[in-house]
């Protein structure tokens, strides 16, 4: 029979304690909401993957730049992706991207922090240098533009001047 040391068995019972009862704190809560997204720019061309894809975006940036307790509600009013359609034939993946056609956001955003409002406002987010960007052009991400754009902005509002989250 193999002994344990006391400590090493407070330590085990204590884990086991939190993970069963759930006693660690919660990270920051994220709702993510597409308004009328049948109605979006580009709400006939592609199927629900684009949301898909921003809203599970939106929830990593939030663990990513979010303290625990903060809870931030995005509403996203309008998705227009890079490029546009050349099917004739209805929705299709396929982009052709040029500089005219970068990739805009519109979307509403309210993060509460100590039960405080400490940002909101609504805006509408744009790149139009969106094909210069180093590193993204190779990555085969169908929403790798918008990713990009969400990335900057959710840095720029959120972890500006918050050491160690960026």
């Amino acid at each position: 029979m193999k002994h344990i040391s006391k400590s090493a068995a407070n330590v085990a019972a204590a884990a086991f304690a939190a993970a069963v009862l759930g006693a660690a704190p919660a990270g920051a809560a994220v709702k993510v909401i597409f308004a009328d997204a049948a109605q979006y720019t580009d709400g006939s061309r592609y199927d629900a993957s684009a949301t898909a894809a921003v809203r599970t975006h939106l929830e990593r940036l939030a663990a990513r730049y979010l303290d625990r307790g903060d809870s931030l509600a995005i509403t996203v009013l309008d998705l227009d992706l890079a490029g546009f359609d050349m099917s004739s034939r209805g929705p299709s993946q396929l982009r052709v991207l040029n500089g005219a056609t970068p990739p805009k956001i519109r979307l509403r955003y309210r993060l509460v922090r100590n039960r405080k409002v400490v940002a909101a406002g609504e805006e509408m987010l744009s790149d139009p240098f969106y094909l210069d960007r180093p590193g993204v052009a190779g990555s085969s991400d169908p929403f790798k533009y918008e990713k990009a754009l969400l990335d900057d902005w959710f840095q720029k509002r959120f972890a500006s001047g918050r050491p160690g989250k960026r």
